[in-house]
């Protein structure tokens, strides 16, 4: 008998491994399939506490992870870009999403589970086919069928630890409610997955070794437990993203609190028992009703719960230093759409204090004034970290196997990177120009500022449009983007011919024009790298049939 037991315990953990292996790949390529339409819904939260819930259900629906989405929540708020009010509704909805899962591991009662293991096959050999979109359906199809793969070995061991009556009243004895909801919740912390422990109770419960009663008190320490994924996330995070793990934590204790007390007085499983004839159905309803009726419950007190978190986590007394970072948060890694959504913020956040230094030592220069050089300075740093950190953030992301797709997005977002660092040091260039001019008490003539402020207002115009552009991930614009670049290249040669007419008519010295040319240079080739962060977008953006032609200039290095 010892090695029967031990034989099924290894074919339970083999089971469970499939299990989780399908869930996972379920999740995953269906997060893909979705792409940037989960980033949509959860920037469309607003402050609607109901639409907040539909949405964290709907996407939790999509990754089959109730934890996953929490940290994505946690990392939105860590990123400032989610107000709790905001993050309690989706975490309400989050925990109403991941009972789909057992709903679908109740199934396994159904006489068809044959046929949903079947789909693991079929699943895999349309991943052999060349087409991405018949693929990512193959391994959805996959996942799928291998999470009843995994059920059906769990449930094939435990009908052999079933059939042993020492072990099974073992299991059966086990009633005390107490003692039943701190193994759920214990089991859960340290898998970090309620899918996991929800599984393999229902299996459990479907071979007899669980009562009904015994499994509803399990299912409220399951529901406890599966918070310490969000709390771990919460660690090394702002005081708010804390505050949005403790909320997950502060809506499943009362709910639990609340349905342990009416489960310990009130018939429940009677009740479940009359209306569901499956004790894998009983289950798996009474953890969908009660995530449904905690949230009925809680859902008007969304602020009173959102003080309590305050109170509970506080503000610190002195501030943290802000990191180079401020939207790309590490915990939204596992959602790549998402995770490209916020490099877009940082990459357009980088542009920003790029051509912010641009249009300073533009001032600098009309004025051969250096007094703005340590504000130019401290901000061409926080580029530099900026760079550094955004590239380091791009890695990570490729090591996670976001897809083809996103693989595309992320080799063209590094491109954008140098891009950008090239405004940056073409920008100090023009700092340096300003140095040489006030060192030898010299200045550009009146006409060549002229020329200048009209090639600022083309530039100015050219970033604008590829900042909107790429602020909508649009290329709808491309002819009208590209006129914008060709008239600042028709502006650079004009200036440089006015500046050689000047010198021959000796309205400027020579040394303007070791000064003057290579300016004008600059600025055009700012130009060429804004064109360039446009142009790239082509790679991964669908390109509509009113786009122009795809011919671009290759920027060059700065001097």
């Amino acid at each position: 008998m010892a090695m029967e037991i031990v034989k099924a315990v290894l074919v339970t953990l083999g089971g469970l491994g499939v299990f989780l292996f399908g869930m996972k790949i379920l999740g995953d390529y269906l997060q893909n399939a979705a792409g940037d339409k989960i980033k949509y819904m959860l920037g469309k939260v607003g402050n609607n506490r109901f639409a907040g819930v539909l949405i964290g259900t709907a996407v939790t629906a999509v990754i089959q992870s109730s934890s996953a989405t929490t940290v994505m929540v946690v990392g939105f708020v860590n990123a400032g870009i989610m107000t709790l009010f905001q993050a309690t509704g989706i975490i309400m909805g989050a925990n109403i999403g991941t009972t789909i899962t057992a709903q679908i591991v109740a199934l396994q009662f159904l006489p068809v589970t044959e046929f949903f293991i079947m789909l693991t096959g079929i699943g895999f050999f349309m991943t052999m086919i060349s087409k991405p979109k018949v693929k990512t359906a193959g391994m959805i199809i996959s996942g799928f069928g291998m999470i009843f793969a995994g059920l059906y070995l769990m449930s094939a061991a435990m009908n052999t630890i079933s059939q042993m009556e020492e072990i099974k009243s073992l299991f059966v004895s086990a009633t005390n409610p107490f003692l039943l909801f701190f193994i759920g919740l214990l089991i859960t912390g340290i898998v970090q997955s309620s899918s996991a422990t929800t599984g393999i109770l229902i299996t459990m419960a479907g071979q007899g070794l669980v009562t009904l009663d015994a499994a509803l008190f399990a299912t409220l320490g399951i529901n406890i437990g599966t918070c310490v994924t969000a709390l771990l996330a919460g660690i090394g995070a702002n005081a708010n993203a804390k505050r949005a793990s403790v909320i997950h934590l502060l809506f499943n204790c009362f709910g639990s609190l609340v349905f342990f007390i009416v489960c310990y007085f009130a018939p429940i499983s009677e009740l479940l028992q009359a209306a569901f004839p499956q004790i894998e159905t009983q289950i798996a309803m009474f953890h969908t009703f009660f995530n449904i009726a905690t949230t009925l419950l809680l859902i008007g007190f969304v602020k009173p719960l959102v003080k309590l978190a305050t109170l509970i986590v506080p503000d610190r007394k002195k501030a943290a230093e802000e990191g180079p970072l401020r939207y790309a948060d590490e915990r939204l890694l596992s959602s790549p759409a998402v995770a490209l959504g916020q490099v877009r913020r940082e990459l357009m956040r980088m542009l920003d204090d790029a051509y912010a230094n641009l249009s300073l030592s533009l001032d600098a220069i009309r004025d051969v004034d250096l007094s703005k050089q340590e504000e130019f300075d401290k901000r061409d740093k926080v580029i530099m970290n900026s760079r550094g950190a955004l590239v380091q953030y791009l890695i990570k992301l490729s090591d996670s196997e976001p897809g083809v797709e996103a693989e595309t997005e992320i080799a063209t977002y590094h491109k954008t990177i140098s891009d950008i660092d090239r405004i940056a040091d073409l920008a100090q260039n023009v700092m340096e120009f300003t140095a040489s001019l006030k060192q030898n008490n010299a200045s550009i003539s009146e006409a060549g500022i002229e020329e200048l402020k009209q090639m600022r207002k083309a530039l100015d115009d050219l970033k604008e449009g590829v900042q909107e552009e790429f602020d909508r991930k649009d290329i709808s614009l491309s002819g009208e983007i590209e006129s914008m670049e060709q008239r600042v290249d028709e502006l650079y040669l004009q200036m440089e011919d006015a500046h050689l007419a000047r010198m021959k008519s000796g309205a400027c010295t020579a040394f303007s024009a070791t000064i003057y040319i290579p300016l004008i240079n600059n600025l055009e080739r700012i130009g060429d790298h804004l064109f360039n962060i446009f142009r790239g977008m082509k790679t991964y953006v669908k390109e509509p049939a009113r786009a122009a032609h795809d011919e671009s200039k290759t920027a060059e290095g700065s001097v």
